[in-house]
């Protein structure tokens, strides 16, 4: 009897187990796709809808084998608010379009736990950087007012607005980590420019390898197609780069950081970290320079073309502008909280719109366990902050309808900001310059509308589908911008 007790009590302890592991917690459900290539070859160009559709069949967490990648798909607030908060998926993959520095890959510093340290640094120079302490909202105003000059010179007749708007944006992020702007004939503005159209080109002509990491190795060693055009660039990039960190190391005042070089080199001597360096410095300068400039553009770009279409938004938002900052006076940070239309137009454009749809690729660290399900460490993770902005049960069922009054009280008085509103992504790894992103959008967007009255060429049909490559962009599109009076 007493063995039979033991027997008992030893396979209900082993049943408990099981069941209270990760290791055993159920298996994620999703679709089969073929051998070696798994489900790439039925995606469409726009895999956010399809991850949707799935998400509606399988839940908000549910597994699909991209290439030779296991990949956990999360589709809805709450899975990726859980997973984003914990550090097992704060990783980025390996494999990366973008060849980043020697110091930066044995480090971690951006794909591991690491970049912890990375962002809040990040965070605290931008903070320090604050347009009150700094000449940097001036320069983007003297950036926004040759913009202005250059468009008023088309005096209302059809134009493409993205060959001047992406200049313009770099410009600014150039300004934050180089400390100075450059004008418009600068050859090395010429060249960032360039290297920053084209490199979002290249990178998303080889964004596939990162499901294919075996044939990525050898397409990288030889330097093929996209490839080596994206290493041409991302050279001449660097040695830009290096130089002004030379220059910069030479000037260095520790009492009066001037942008975001000086931070980093002074935060390199505080501290005893290999994670802390140039090389790691250098890879940072590329990413907020390629993600910072194309997101807003693509943000600013849509903004003009769902002004030309609504015209009775854009009449509100130009209202409470002249209302507010009147028709002279330049827009500042200082005043978007008391325009809370324009502020929700914004928002709404960036729920609609959804700049990233993705969430840029993450990349579990260890073994985890997230909604009763095992995540295996060296799983792929996507998220698809789209499912969230389009989701009925957060918005209503005009999901698909751009009104910003979602965003506002019945009144009209005051923004709300729901927890399910994510365009920055969400959790320990967020967009550590949103912040920027914010300013620069409201300052470009109210200093358009103040000047200008927006509209598409007669005859154009409107077109919203967009097309994605780092971001979700508008397709090409004819604009006319003509001076208001």
């Amino acid at each position: 009897m007493e063995l039979i007790t033991a027997f008992l009590l030893g396979s209900l302890c082993v049943l408990l187990y099981f069941l209270f592991s990760g290791k055993q917690s159920k298996t994620l459900p999703g679709p089969y796709g073929l051998p070696l290539v798994g489900y790439i070859p039925f995606m469409s160009p726009k895999p956010y809808l399809d991850l949707q559709k799935f998400g509606k069949k399988y839940g908000g967490v549910f597994s699909l084998q991209l290439g030779s990648q296991y990949c956990i798909i999360l589709d809805d607030y709450q899975s990726i608010k859980d997973a984003f908060a914990q550090d097992a998926f704060l990783g980025r993959p390996p494999e990366n379009p973008f060849d980043l520095k020697k110091a930066t890959l044995e480090t971690g510093a951006f794909n591991g736990l690491p970049w912890k340290e990375q962002r809040r640094f990040s965070l605290q120079i931008l903070k320090d950087l604050g347009f009150g302490k700094s000449n940097l909202e001036d320069m983007m105003k003297e950036e926004i007012r040759d913009l202005l000059d250059h468009l008023a010179k088309y005096n209302g007749q059809p134009m493409q607005l993205r060959p001047v708007l992406s200049p313009s944006m770099s410009n600014n992020i150039a300004s934050l980590m180089y400390g100075k702007r450059l004008k418009y004939d600068d050859p090395v503005r010429m060249m960032l420019d360039k290297a920053l159209i084209e490199g979002a080109a290249a990178a998303g002509q080889v964004s596939w390898q990162l499901f294919f990491p075996w044939l990525a190795r050898l397409v990288k060693f030889f330097k093929l197609g996209s490839e080596g055009k994206l290493a041409r660039i991302t050279k001449d990039v660097n040695e830009y780069t290096l130089k002004e960190i030379s220059e910069h190391e030479k000037t260095l005042d520790p009492n009066n950081p001037r942008d975001y070089i000086d931070g980093y080199l002074m935060e390199i001597k505080k501290r005893n970290d290999p994670a802390f360096c140039k090389e790691v410095l250098q890879d940072m300068i590329g990413t907020f320079f390629g993600a910072g400039s194309e997101t807003v553009r693509l943000t600013v770009d849509w903004l003009v073309l769902t002004m030309a279409v609504h015209q009775d938004v854009q009449k509100k938002v130009q209202q409470e502008i002249d209302n507010v900052i009147g028709t002279e006076r330049f827009p500042s940070w200082d005043v978007h909280n008391k325009m809370p239309y324009t502020e929700a137009t914004i928002m709404e454009l960036m729920r609609w719109r959804t700049i990233i749809p993705i969430n840029i690729l993450r990349y579990t660290l260890w073994d985890t366990e997230l909604n009763g399900f095992f995540i295996p460490k060296d799983s792929y993770v996507l998220a698809n902050l789209w499912s969230v902005h389009h989701n009925p049960k957060y918005w209503g069922e005009d999901v698909d309808v751009f009104r910003p009054e979602r965003f506002l009280t019945k009144d009209g008085n005051e923004v709300i900001k729901p927890e399910y509103f994510i365009p920055f992504s969400i959790g320990k790894r967020s967009c550590p310059g949103e912040s920027y992103a914010k300013t620069e959008v409201f300052l470009y967007f109210t200093s358009l509308l103040q000047k200008f009255h927006i509209s598409l060429p007669e005859g154009t049909k409107p077109d919203f589908d967009g097309q994605l490559g780092i971001g979700l962009g508008p397709n090409s599109y004819d604009v006319c911008l003509k001076k208001r009076v």
